[in-house]
């Protein structure tokens, strides 16, 4: 409920605390002298500030106990020993546990220890050399420590307040009857407002009645005498009558100096207003009434638990707007199945195409009636067999109880259906997982939801209208979560290194540079292959470091080379949504200048399925690389789409045609056709033509015959470590 005015300014009044306490430890009474002078003129938000002084860490701990609320301690090391003021704080923070206060070391002799390490040891919170404090200095020095202590104070009180309030809430929450309630909510203001002096009563009376008729019910300290008496024959204070007047009329809270009265409405219980007055004889602190505040929303709770709590029940288990079963129910009700009814039981989820553009497109209330009609559609389709539940606003979920084994041709009539919605007929198209209950005995209710939800989106993924859970996708779906906890930890660890395949000149095998190829050996010493693991890591957001640390290698590989006297560029696989991310090439230049590797030397391959993907923004990004000296190559050309369309518009150096055209040129005429098509075009528009996976002389004559240029393929030589790809240029290549 909203503040009102008056409580507003009263708030704002009292927003913080009035004083604080500065206390100074030193042996040195000149020092100590000059110290207080410099903060004779302190001025902190016009605050009192009250100094303390101590002339040795003794009567330094006798002053700390008493004075728990010392905000800052400006501590000389040297005093009566060495390490006097050291053993000081060791007593502040582990013996008094007083971790608020803000400790400021002061030394002349600099050098005795190095500061980090006095700091982190002591729990210290500044260290300065008393040659190195001006009085500006200084003044500076106290106000930004005593700001810190107020805050940290203010966490605390807040922390500790919190506290009381969840256990009053929860002391409260157990009561049921009105009257134990009322009394039950006297008590717990009392101890979270520490009253001593004053009285909390609580009235209510009918909404349609005068405000005389409101009746005590409840009533602690000064009102304890007066419960079942109206509440307006017993308050005296005229500012006290009004702010009731005021609650009651704006139906809202209202907070003054010394009297707070709280609203709250009941109309699902008994059609009665309830208030609470607390009458104090101190002014309300500002976290207090922050606590009376969120008490106030559980006190409203409790004065409609009872009326409320069979509705309370039917939205845990009931979706508001359609009035079906939720996921909380149908997770009970597996949970409480007998033996013979799970061993007979299916569950099916089916997913609604498109519900989300349908409902864009017809309203909400459209779509209601579309799954309130499919819900009665289902009904009859099973013979009322089933239970059915609402898992997400486009997702049904069933138990159906007739023993059948179910099959994609089975729930055909389902999968593709026609609905009557608001007169008219709609046809939907649905995608349906199943599990069968007695196949999994083990599995809990959470997990038979969960599976099922898991192979929904296997199936939504495979682009299949229906796929049942089993063994086989149970292993699939475990064993890649393994394997993407394997994949997460080879990253980190940089166990997936980057092996080399030269690329060469068709028409004299000379060498003209290298692709760097992702090569994982799993710790189990099996060697995972790359069309598994980098799908993985796209899929789970690892791409990028994984592209970034191929990148890394392939700079080493390239100076190691250089050394040798052999300088070839070398291309790395980048995807094509890491290259339109805003902070790329800022990575990527910074890597390269930290390796010292020429823009030149670096080519980045991206698939051509990544282009057409991308293609909407990928050309600008494409444009900086060129304009820095690298050389974009487009990597599987000819296994995308419109390639003829996007070609001329790219900014890109190289087309990688795509081994699968290589390897059925000689068998298929049209394979023929098309490579020779893509080595023209590329030809033409003055592209550099590269093919992948060359494994005979034969296929490189073809390829030389009809203008292609360069390749790479086994023919050559297949990736290498970097260790082997020396020793394959060492032996003449």
């Amino acid at each position: 409920m909203d503040l009102s005015s008056d409580t507003k300014q009263y708030q704002s009044t009292f927003n913080s605390k009035k004083y604080c306490k500065v206390l100074s430890v030193e042996d040195d009474p000149d020092y100590q002298a000059a110290l207080m002078n410099g903060l004779s003129a302190l001025n902190y938000d016009d605050k009192q500030v009250e100094f303390l002084t101590a002339s040795s860490a003794s009567e330094a701990a006798t002053v700390i106990a008493a004075n728990p609320d010392i905000s800052v301690i400006f501590l000389d090391v040297v005093m009566e020993t060495d390490k006097a003021g050291l053993r000081l704080i060791r007593t502040i923070r582990d013996v008094i546990g007083n971790d608020l206060v803000r400790i400021v070391l002061l030394t002349g002799q600099p050098g005795m220890a190095p500061v980090d390490d006095l700091i982190g040891q002591y729990d210290i919170d500044d260290y300065w050399c008393k040659s190195d404090l001006t009085q500006a200095h200084l003044q500076t020095i106290v106000l930004s420590n005593l700001r810190t202590w107020e805050h940290l104070s203010d966490m605390k009180e807040a922390r500790h307040g919190m506290q009381l309030l969840l256990a009053a809430s929860q002391r409260i929450a157990s009561k049921s009857d009105i009257l134990e309630y009322t009394h039950s909510i006297l008590d717990e203001i009392s101890l979270l407002l520490k009253m001593n002096q004053g009285g909390i009563v609580c009235f209510f009376h009918p909404e349609e009645e005068p405000l005389e008729k409101a009746l005590i019910v409840a009533a602690s300290g000064e009102f304890a005498s007066h419960i079942h008496r109206y509440i307006l024959s017993v308050i005296q204070e005229t500012v006290l009558k009004e702010a009731i007047e005021q609650a009651n009329t704006k139906k809202s809270h209202v907070f003054l100096d010394g009297f707070s009265v709280l609203y709250f409405s009941n109309k699902e219980l008994d059609g009665r207003e309830y208030m609470i007055v607390v009458k104090l004889d101190r002014r309300l602190a500002t976290n207090e009434i922050n606590l009376l505040q969120v008490f106030c929303e559980n006190i409203s709770a409790g004065f409609r638990n009872v009326a409320l709590h069979s509705k309370l029940t039917e939205l845990a288990y009931i979706d508001p707007a359609l009035g079906i079963h939720n996921k909380n129910w149908l997770v009970r009700e597996i949970r409480d199945m007998f033996s013979w009814e799970r061993e007979k039981a299916t569950l099916l989820m089916l997913y609604v195409e498109d519900l989300a553009y349908i409902e864009s497109v017809l309203g909400s209330k459209y779509c209601d009636q579309l799954t309130l009609s499919l819900y009665d559609h289902l009904s009859h389709f099973f013979d009322k067999s089933v239970d059915i539940a609402l898992l997400e606003r486009d997702t049904l979920v069933l138990i159906v109880y007739d023993d059948q084994d179910y099959c994609e041709s089975s729930l055909e009539s389902i999968i593709h259906t026609s609905i009557e919605v608001e007169s008219s007929t709609h046809s939907l198209d649905l995608t349906i997982s199943l599990v069968k209950f007695s196949d999994f005995p083990t599995y809990k209710a959470e997990q038979l939801v969960s599976v099922g939800k898991s192979t929904l989106e296997r199936a939504k993924y495979e682009g299949v209208s229906y796929l049942a859970f089993s063994e086989t996708l149970a292993t699939a779906m475990f064993g890649r979560y393994e394997l993407l906890k394997d994949l997460r930890e080879a990253i980190l660890n940089n166990d997936i290194v980057a092996y080399f395949q030269p690329k060469v000149s068709l028409k004299d095998n000379t060498l003209i540079g290298f692709e760097a190829l992702a090569r994982w050996t799993h710790k189990n010493g099996s060697s995972i292959p790359p069309d598994q693991f980098i799908v993985l890591a796209e899929n789970s957001g690892l791409i990028d470091k994984l592209d970034q640390q191929m990148l890394q290698q392939s700079c080493k590989a390239i100076n190691t080379l250089k050394s040798m006297g052999i300088h070839v560029p070398i291309s790395v696989n980048v995807a094509g949504n890491e290259i339109i991310r805003p902070n790329y090439f800022d990575q990527f230049k910074a890597l390269l200048e930290e390796e010292d590797v020429p823009n030149e030397m670096i080519e980045l391959e991206i698939t051509e399925s990544q282009f057409i993907k991308e293609k909407s923004t990928i050309n600008k990004h494409l444009s900086v690389l060129k304009t820095l000296g690298v050389r974009v190559n487009i990597d599987d050309f000819g296994t995308g789409y419109s390639s003829l369309a996007y070609l001329s518009t790219l900014s890109v150096s190289t087309i990688k045609i795509d081994h699968s055209f290589v390897w059925r040129m000689e068998e298929s005429e049209k394979d023929w056709q098309i490579l020779k098509m893509i080595i023209e075009l590329g030809n033409s528009l003055g592209l550099n033509v590269i093919a992948e996976g060359i494994e005979t002389e034969q296929q490189k004559e073809h390829l030389l015959a009809l203008g292609c240029g360069d390749g790479q393929g086994y023919l050559f030589a297949k990736p290498m470590s970097l260790e082997d790809t020396i020793n394959w240029i060492q032996s003449g290549l």
